[in-house]
């Protein structure tokens, strides 16, 4: 199936299924404009200006991800606005593209760190995270961190430090899928008992997840182990290395990349014939319609974390929310581009600017408006306990936790509807904890 045809389907059935959100006078069902989930405002700050600053990779490998975030961060900061701002405030973005490279991370940390209102900064990537790690600690300026690894939220000594991260530890993630698969196998017609291969991206965010701690969960949920391959995004053939894991006895390829590289493993092994005899799976990221685009019909069944609520469940106020912002203001007026940015990073981007207006207002009731700091925000995420955008965002990270701790497994899948067979992504459990494996590792 072409990438086009994918575009037209998709198109075709987000139309159909954004309609019901959208009242008859185009506005978004149910659009609560005053959050009434957030905590009250102590100040009115009508006239004043409050930055949100972030920066990440743009431009490089991960732009499949990070340009739909920037474009979810910009509707949500428009429509806040035009609803009340932060207790009044306008709300401003600067961020910049550091198109993968730490040297350009580390310059706008240094630029942002130095301005007298950065008092929490967001970012994209494991690496980078793990790169200010310790200096956020230092320039007691906190982090929101849109990644997992362990050693950005924990460090090399295990405590909690300054970043904090939106989604679970990817080696949480990948425990929470050892569980799912170990009480569901039997129902997935694969022969053998189950054993997973990792077959990853090359540096830090390809490498969290598999663990000590969560290789010997998964070993006690009854899941083998047969090894680690890494490529780089840049691989064109991968076939070497999924050669090694099948020899080695996978009959799960557990990938921790993002869009081009979930659609490059599961092509690989679609092309080989080997689609109904192995589970393709990975965190939450290969959950994402960017996935779907880039590897077509290869990419159904592919099995992930869902920690996050997602598009279709228009039940959910928020959902209902974004959808209908994202069907009037890019829907109506660029279907294509609109098609682009449905992903994982443009709903999670709004529920994130959510939760960081909440983080916002609990720390000016606390400390007033005028004496706000990195420090003063610090003490509120550390006992920080939210539901983002009425709960498609489900943060705790009270008790020193610093990932949030709640998932569901889902799938990507080719559904019939109106519109013909469509690509959707779907879950397959309700909620459930994901396992502690920084805990793990520490004892």
């Amino acid at each position: 199936m072409t990438k086009k045809i994918l575009v037209f389907l998709l198109l075709c059935a987000l139309v159909a299924a954004v309609v019901p959100a959208v009242g008859a006078d185009n506005t978004p069902a149910n659009p609560n404009p005053t959050a009434p989930w957030r905590t009250e405002c102590s100040e009115d700050l009508t006239g004043q200006t409050i930055r949100f600053f972030h920066f990440g990779d743009l431009s490089g490998t991960y732009a499949f991800i990070s340009q739909p975030l920037v474009a979810g961060f910009t509707d949500a900061a428009a429509y806040f606005n035009e609803n009340g701002g932060l207790c009044g405030a306008e709300i401003v973005q600067e961020y910049r593209d550091t198109g993968g490279a730490q040297e350009q991370a580390q310059a706008f940390w240094d630029e942002f760190t130095a301005l007298d209102d950065a008092y929490v900064i967001f970012t994209y990537s494991s690496a980078d995270g793990e790169l200010l790690r310790q200096q956020a600690a230092d320039k007691q300026t906190p982090l929101l961190l849109a990644a997992g690894s362990e050693l950005a939220l924990y460090g090399e000594d295990g405590q909690p430090g300054y970043i904090f991260a939106t989604i679970p530890l990817y080696a949480d993630q990948l425990a929470a899928f050892c569980d799912y698969i170990g009480e569901n196998w039997s129902t997935m017609g694969i022969e053998g008992d189950p054993v997973i291969g990792h077959l990853s991206w090359e540096g830090a965010f390809g490498r969290s997840s598999d663990t000590e701690a969560a290789r010997a969960h998964c070993e006690a949920a009854g899941v083998g182990y047969a090894g680690a391959e890494y490529f780089l995004p840049t691989t064109s053939d991968i076939s070497t290395q999924l050669q090694t894991l099948l020899d080695n006895g996978a009959n799960i390829i557990y990938t921790t990349s993002l869009a081009s590289g979930p659609a490059q493993v599961a092509g690989t092994i679609n092309a080989l014939g080997l689609s109904d005899q192995l589970v393709v799976a990975g965190p939450n990221w290969v959950l994402d319609t960017s996935v779907i685009a880039l590897g077509g019909e290869a990419t159904a069944g592919i099995m992930g974390n869902l920690p996050y609520l997602w598009w279709d469940e228009l039940d959910q106020t928020g959902v209902q929310l974004v959808a209908g912002y994202w069907a009037q203001n890019r829907l109506a007026n660029n279907p294509e581009e609109a098609v682009r940015v449905r992903n994982i990073a443009y709903i999670v981007s709004w529920a994130s600017l959510d939760m960081w207006i909440e983080i916002m207002i609990q720390t000016i009731n606390e400390v007033g408006f005028e004496n706000l700091s990195g420090a003063a925000v610090y003490n509120t995420l550390d006992n920080f306990q939210y539901d983002a955008l009425d709960g498609i965002l489900r943060v705790d990270w009270t008790g020193g936790k610093r990932a949030v701790s709640t998932t569901r497994i889902g799938s990507i899948q080719f559904v019939e509807s109106d519109a013909g067979v469509t690509p959707t992504i779907l879950p397959l459990s309700d909620w459930l904890p994901a396992p502690d494996m920084h805990a793990a590792s520490m004892e």
